[in-house]
């Protein structure tokens, strides 16, 4: 067992709650990751942000670097000429997304094995090769109180229905705020197809 303790604090859980009250725009959302710091990723070069993809926002490379998932770009596809555009067409709203991942948790029965199939994991300093998934779940019950705290009481257990197959999401708390959802969540880690299980806040726009 083995859990990698990404950094966060209340800072950051402010600034995920902030991008829940911001228009889904691309312009809105581009500007709030400059204001954070958010805009190098891993080509400073490139411009704007890349959507789609894992999003770098800093530490060494397998040492302690962290990022957002980002899903498709806040927006119209159909309306791509201009950035200040919020669309409500549930085609372009459901794909949205930016969660900023807090933990890494993996059981493998090798983990020597493991790292050599995954890269390196268990060797990285900042993952503790002996968390448990209690720890896992600690870990996730800490952020929930931020959010609480935040967001008050989440909503009823399946009054939100998560967009993604719920075969691959375990746990799921959700808020309303706006236009937008916050959710914690623990689930399959997409980039590396399951290996991992993932706790994370996302942020989303309601369809």
């Amino acid at each position: 067992m083995a859990m990698q303790l990404v950094p966060f604090d209340a800072v950051l859980v402010d600034r995920m709650v902030e991008l829940a009250h911001l228009p889904w725009s691309l312009r809105a959302f581009e500007d709030a990751f400059a204001r954070n710091g958010w805009r190098d990723g891993e080509d400073p070069e490139a411009p704007g942000v890349g959507w789609e993809e894992p999003w770098w926002l800093g530490g060494d490379e397998l040492v302690d670097d962290r990022w957002l998932l980002l899903g498709e770009a806040p927006g119209c596809r159909r309306r791509t000429d201009d950035p200040t555009v919020v669309c409500d067409h549930p085609d372009c709203r459901t794909g949205a997304y930016v969660e900023y991942p807090f933990a890494y948790f993996t059981d493998p029965d090798d983990p020597a094995e493991w790292d050599n199939e995954f890269g390196p994991f268990h060797s990285r300093p900042d993952v503790d090769p002996e968390a448990t998934a209690d720890d896992l779940a600690a870990r996730y019950e800490r952020v929930a109180g931020m959010l609480r705290a935040r967001l008050g009481d989440p909503l009823p257990e399946g009054a939100y229905r998560h967009p993604e197959d719920e075969r691959t999401v375990y746990r799921c708390l959700a808020w309303e705020r706006g236009h937008s959802w916050v959710l914690l969540i623990v689930a399959d880690d997409p980039i590396t197809y399951g290996a991992y299980d993932r706790a994370g806040i996302q942020v989303r726009p309601r369809a």
